[in-house]
């Protein structure tokens, strides 16, 4: 006969089991809580300010600036780096120093918070079309490695190290139902080592592990939506509409 030791070891060996440590057995739900109107035109990128009392975002305009905005949508300050085409922004909390992603460029582009520009680093992609460039990016406080989403031909996740040098490039070809059409705005939750990207074309929120092995999805609204944050603290996730020029608040549960 089998000891009951004998059929938890079997149990916990079977390809088919699920453990607790296994990100696929998380499930959340999101649900809407707030839509507030923005004043700011194609509203992209977002990230919570390393205060956790505001949110930073970016007008992909071509000489768009980046914005201090309230969880209410408020505007509450304006940078005078005049951008590209910023598509997503992150804040290493550090130093409290902004990053963004210029797409056309192909660049990240450090700042301090008066708007002075600290660094510019090239990233490279092999894209053709000028408007499939870099879309998302995020920074790990720990080791401060830049991740950075290129949209799309090819959809690409790069990771930079301290040194900016390329230590990471993958392709994110997913099947369904994680199959994302485009890669927009990205968040790093430090604490789990999970990405969370938001996907305007498919009008989706994918979640992958640290090995980017995708685990979750959430199916939105609409489309048009490119920049994602998470207030970690209070299980809030934002995202702004770049159609519609607002700002989304879920809450996740």
């Amino acid at each position: 006969m089998i000891s009951r030791l004998q059929l938890l070891i079997l149990f916990l060996l079977y390809p088919g089991c699920v453990t607790e440590s296994d990100p696929n057995e998380r499930k959340w739900e999101i649900t809407l809580l707030n839509v507030h109107n923005l004043n700011i035109n194609d509203p992209s990128g977002l990230t919570v300010d390393a205060s956790g009392d505001f949110l930073w975002t970016v007008s992909d305009m071509e000489g768009g600036h980046i914005y201090k905005i309230s969880f209410e949508g408020h505007i509450l300050g304006r940078l005078p780096y005049e951008g590209n085409d910023m598509e997503g922004i992150t804040m290493n909390p550090n130093d409290h120093t902004l990053w963004v992603a210029e797409e056309r460029l192909r660049q990240a582009v450090q700042l301090d918070t008066l708007g002075n520009v600290l660094q510019v680093v090239n990233v490279p992609v092999e894209s053709t079309n000028i408007n499939d460039g870099l879309e998302g990016i995020a920074i790990n406080p720990e080791n401060e490695h830049l991740y950075i989403l290129n949209e799309k031909n090819p959809r690409a996740f790069i990771e930079l190290n301290r040194e900016m040098e390329v230590v990471r490039y993958e392709l994110l070809n997913f099947e369904m139902p994680y199959f994302m059409q485009d890669l927009g705005g990205l968040f790093f939750d430090h604490i789990n080592d999970h990405f969370w990207v938001v996907s305007d074309e498919s009008a989706k929120i994918v979640v992958m592990d640290k090995n980017l092995n995708p685990f979750q999805y959430f199916d939105l609204p609409l489309t048009k939506f490119e920049g994602i944050a998470i207030d970690l603290t209070k299980d809030i996730i934002y995202l702004v509409n770049d159609e519609e020029n607002k700002l989304y608040v879920y809450q996740l549960e």
